[in-house]
């Protein structure tokens, strides 16, 4: 399931950190560095395996099944939050 960020969702990068406003203009959420990583990744072309895959050299001492997992849960916040599509 290809993961990528919701049409209409604006995004600006904060030094390390993201700012994200929903569609709706109403709610806005800040990203820590890791999670703006993982953001920037969202391009509706990998699923969760692949982008721990292939980000995996940027996060020294974490195994690719661990930053899988996190990269599910992280997801699943922000499509609660509406702020990705999972397609």
């Amino acid at each position: 399931m290809a993961l990528r960020r919701r049409a209409g969702v604006t995004y600006e990068p904060s030094g390390d950190a993201t700012v994200i406003l929903d569609a709706d203009g109403t709610v806005m959420t800040t990203l820590n560095p890791i999670g703006s990583v993982i953001w920037r990744a969202l391009d509706g072309q990998r699923d969760a395996a692949a982008l721990a895959r292939d980000l995996v050299a940027g996060f020294n001492g974490v195994a690719v099944d661990e930053l899988e997992a996190d990269i599910r849960d992280f997801v699943a916040t922000l499509a609660a939050s509406d702020l990705i599509d999972i397609d």
